[in-house]
């Protein structure tokens, strides 16, 4: 039986790192597993050295929060500590439940507000915009519930669910939040025709309120992945990011489609006025997470900062084939949920799916 307050939820847990309080994040799943996905900052000491009573050089008086994938092993690594006369926690659902943890952030209140909602156990990112009491929603993820409720909270109507492409390292919860908001449900052809939606093409252009959305065809990281504009911000999914450029190597031929990639970014992206700011769906943990600030970048630092938009055509295809990381786990079954091929209706087996990092971008 828990001693009381034994353990905490990962919002908490959030919540505490982010007010500065002194914690130890004890990390009990084995080097690769920890290795491969894991809270900045934690530290690791897998369960077997735990169990075999090794000296932890912990000090007794330091909070320890501990933490494995779904939450059995740390329970039991905390009793031991416990036991052991340890101040020890342990975050309940493990690295599976803090992937349900969001930052929201204000990116621009005027004629458009945006708001950004960072996944901060997967480097995810989505957002809801709107004028007067229309509102879009871009990239939501399956935890439709945060969208929902924003809008809620705030009396907004939600009247478009879009995603950029379809997602290869999450489970989109763009056809379900628009059946929950009743409304309609848009993105580019690669989607394919199992699920019921608007495809968008170039050019798509989608009112709400007084504004509009405007689509413009991104292609290279997947087939027809597509750029939506409104005012001065770009929301340009996994194409491009602001420490880097997305992959295109997901089940599809990786060379050729480098070279769609680099058409795209040259014909398209570097084209567009430098004061463009550009907000895309994930960060990597190259990039500094402030809570609360929202995570983009201009076009203008963009051409300073990324080599890869200043590479030829060639340079870029080789840079690409040497520095794409390994695929994101169980992309291909990920990628055939998100368009309707396959149905999963367990929540916790979707959730297992798709845990792990992002692994979106060329590094």
């Amino acid at each position: 039986m828990q001693a009381q307050n034994s353990a905490i939820k990962p919002g908490e847990l959030k919540y505490r790192i982010e007010s500065g309080e002194k914690l130890l994040i004890l990390d009990v799943r084995e080097r690769e597993e920890y290795r491969d996905w894991h809270i900045k900052g934690s530290v690791n000491i897998p369960m077997k050295k735990i169990v075999g009573g090794s000296n932890l050089n912990i000090p007794k008086k330091e909070k320890i929060v501990t933490i494995c994938m779904h939450g059995m092993r740390s329970e039991k690594a905390r009793q031991i500590l416990a036991d052991r006369g340890y101040n020890a926690s342990v975050m309940q659902g493990g690295m599976i439940a803090w992937n349900s943890v969001y930052d929201i952030s204000h990116v621009k209140e005027g004629n458009v507000n945006v708001v950004q909602f960072r996944r901060i156990g997967k480097g995810c990112m989505s957002y809801m915009i709107w004028n007067g009491k229309e509102a879009l929603a871009i990239d939501p993820t399956i935890d439709v519930n945060v969208y929902a409720e924003f809008a809620e909270a705030r009396k907004l109507r939600i009247v478009g669910v879009f995603d950029t492409h379809a997602q290869a390292d999450h489970v989109s919860g763009g056809y379900e939040l628009s059946k929950i908001a009743n409304t309609g449900y848009f993105g580019p052809k690669e989607l394919g025709n199992k699920i019921k939606y608007k495809i968008v093409n170039e050019d798509s252009r989608i009112a709400f309120g007084d504004a509009e959305l405007l689509a413009m065809g991104t292609p290279g990281h997947t087939p027809s992945s597509t750029t939506y504009l409104v005012e001065d911000i770009a929301f340009t999914g996994d194409t491009l990011f602001v420490e880097s450029v997305g992959r295109p190597d997901l089940g599809q031929d990786a060379s050729s489609n480098a070279a769609i990639l680099w058409e795209t970014l040259h014909g398209k992206f570097l084209n567009l006025s430098s004061d463009i700011r550009i907000f895309p769906t994930h960060y990597s943990d190259k990039v500094e997470i402030v809570p609360g600030i929202p995570v983009y970048a201009s076009m203008a630092e963009l051409k300073q900062r990324l080599r890869a938009l200043s590479m030829g055509k060639n340079e870029f295809i080789e840079w690409v084939a040497k520095n794409t990381p390994l695929k994101p786990n169980n992309f291909g079954l990920i990628k055939k949920i998100n368009k309707g091929l396959i149905k999963i209706q367990d929540e916790g087996e979707l959730r297992d799916l798709e845990a792990g990092p992002n692994r979106c971008a060329v590094k």
